[in-house]
C-alpha cells in the first residue's frame, strides 16, 4: 500500500537496536523521530516523564504484529520499544500465575514455563507468537484458536502494571482470579492499543502441561461436507482445544482433481486415555461426512500445526492483515467468499477460519492502496454491521484513515474518552480508537 521502497537503514535509537515493531511503524506510514528502549519499568517512567514535560507524542510498540489495531498517527516524536523489558518478574506454580514484563514474547514465556521442573504453558496463540509480546497481545486483545478451550486473553489476565502519560505508576488487578471490587480496569484496558497507558508487566494464569496431545488432520472435498461436519462437531460431546480450517487446492469454488479442498486441524489435550478416545471418535465422525485423514501425537507437533494455520508464511512488504468475525454457522460460506474476493482482486493471500467461533484471519502482502480500499469495501458489504465485524491488524495508515470509528459512539463518549482525559490529558499516547 506504499511505494516499493526499502525500510530506512538507520533511525535515531538511544538505547540499542530497535524491534521489528519500530520498523513496522515506518512501513505502515508513520514518521518516527526517535526510538527509546527501556530495560524496565523505572526507566520507562523516566522516559514518559520527560515526554510529558516536553509535550512529545509517544507510540509504544513491541513485536509489531498488531500495530493497526489502534490509530496510527502520521508522525510520532518517540517510538517506545518495549522489547527490552523481557524478564520474568514472579512465578507462583502453586497458584498457577506468572508475572512477566510486557516485552517478553509469547514463545519466550512458554519456553520459560516448559523449562520448569513441573512443566506449564500459557494457552495464548495469536498469529506470529514468536514475535508477539505479552504487552502487545494485551493492548491488541489478541487471541488464537486455543481460546476455544482456555478462553480469550481477558480470561487469562489477572493483573496489569503500567505507566501513565505523566510517568506515574498505575496497577490494576492482582494475582488471584477474584481480586477486584467494582469495575475491573484490568479487563477494560485490554484492546486499548496503547492509547491510554504503557503496559509494563502482566500477570497471567498458566496451566500444567497436559499428559497427552494430539492433532487430527482432515480434508473435505466440498463446502457442504465441511458445514455438516462442523455442525456435528459443535453438537457432539467432544472437547477440542482448537479447530482451524484452511484450504488446500483449487481456486475459489473449484476443487482439485482429487476433490480435496478444505483442510481441518483439530487439537485435543488432556489425560492420555481421554485424548485417545476423542481422537478415535472424531475420525469416525469425520468419516461420516466424507472427511479423510489421520492423527498425530505430541504437543509440539499439535501446537506447530495450529500456529502455522493462523500465522502468515512470509513478509512485511505492504501487508494487509484483517480479522473478520461472523456468526459461527456462517463461517464456512464466508470463508469461501473471502477466498473468492482475494482471487477477484488479483491478490495472493492466506485465509484461516476458526471453525468453533466464526473468526477468520485474512493476510495478503504487496497490496497497493487502491486495491486495499476496494477489498475492504467489498468485505464490509460481505459482513454487514450487526452481523459481524471486520477489523485491521496490520494495514497502512492511509487505509485506516478511511476506516471510520471502531468503537460505538456512546461507549466512546461515556467510557473511553473520560478515562483518556483523566490519565492522558495532553495526548502523549495515540488517539483513542
Amino acid at each position: 500500500m506504499t511505494p516499493d521502497t526499502d525500510l530506512p537503514s538507520s533511525l535515531p535509537d538511544e538505547s540499542g537496536n530497535a524491534s521489528p515493531g519500530v520498523w513496522g511503524l515506518q512501513s505502515l506510514g508513520v514518521e518516527v523521530q526517535q526510538v527509546e528502549k527501556p530495560a524496565g519499568e523505572r526507566e520507562a517512567r523516566e522516559i514518559l516523564t520527560r515526554a510529558f514535560q516536553g509535550r512529545r507524542t509517544v507510540f509504544p510498540c513491541g513485536g509489531g504484529t498488531s500495530l493497526s489495531t489502534g490509530m496510527l498517527p502520521q508522525r510520532v516524536d518517540l517510538a517506545l520499544d518495549t522489547t527490552g523489558m523481557d524478564k520474568v518478574v514472579n512465578f507462583d506454580p502453586l497458584n498457577l500465575n506468572l508475572e512477566v514484563s510486557a516485552g517478553m514474547t509469547l514463545d519466550q514465556i512458554n519456553g520459560f514455563l516448559a523449562g520448569q521442573e513441573k512443566r506449564f504453558f500459557l494457552p495464548l496463540d495469536p498469529p506470529w507468537s514468536s514475535r508477539a509480546t505479552i504487552g502487545g497481545a494485551y493492548a491488541a486483545n489478541s487471541s488464537g484458536p486455543m481460546r476455544l478451550r482456555y478462553g480469550a486473553l481477558r480470561d487469562l489476565v489477572l493483573g496489569v502494571r503500567g505507566v501513565d502519560s505523566r510517568g506515574r505508576e498505575i496497577a490494576f488487578g492482582g494475582k488471584t482470579v477474584k481480586n477486584v471490587s467494582g469495575y475491573d480496569l484490568t479487563k477494560f484496558l485490554i484492546g486499548s492499543a496503547g492509547s491510554l497507558c504503557l503496559v509494563t508487566s502482566v500477570t497471567i494464569r498458566v496451566y500444567p502441561w497436559p499428559d497427552a496431545s494430539s492433532l487430527c488432520d482432515l480434508v473435505f472435498g466440498t463446502l457442504e461436507e465441511l458445514e455438516k461436519f462442523l455442525a456435528a462437531l459443535r453438537s457432539s460431546v467432544l472437547l477440542p482445544s482448537a479447530v482451524v480450517v484452511t484450504d488446500l487446492a483449487g481456486g475459489p469454488g473449484v476443487s482439485d482433481s482429487a476433490g480435496i479442498r478444505f483442510r481441518v486441524m483439530i487439537g485435543f489435550e488432556g489425560h492420555a486415555l481421554a485424548v485417545e478416545r476423542q481422537k478415535r471418535d472424531l475420525l469416525k465422525l469425520a468419516g461420516e461426512f466424507g472427511g479423510l485423514g489421520g492423527a498425530r501425537t505430541g504437543r509440539d507437533m499439535m501446537l506447530d500445526g495450529i500456529r502455522s494455520a493462523v500465522t502468515p508464511v512470509s513478509g512485511w512488504r505492504d501487508p494487509l492483515f484483517l480479522k473478520i468475525s461472523v456468526p459461527v454457522v456462517q463461517g464456512p460460506r464466508t470463508f469461501v467468499a473471502l477466498r473468492r474476493l482475494i482471487h477477484d482482486h488479483g491478490l495472493l493471500g492466506k485465509t484461516t477460519l476458526d471453525g468453533a467461533n466464526g473468526v477468520m484471519w485474512l493476510y495478503a502482502e504487496a497490496v497497493h492502496e487502491k486495491t486495499a480500499l476496494n477489498l475492504v469495501k467489498d468485505l464490509l458489504n460481505l459482513v454487514p454491521a450487526g452481523q459481524g465485524y471486520v477489523a485491521p491488524i496490520l494495514a497502512h495508515r492511509n487505509l485506516l484513515q478511511s476506516w471510520g470509528a471502531r468503537v460505538e459512539t456512546s461507549l466512546h463518549q461515556l467510557a473511553f474518552q473520560p478515562l483518556k482525559e483523566r490519565i492522558d490529558p495532553t495526548g502523549v499516547f495515540p488517539p483513542i480508537l
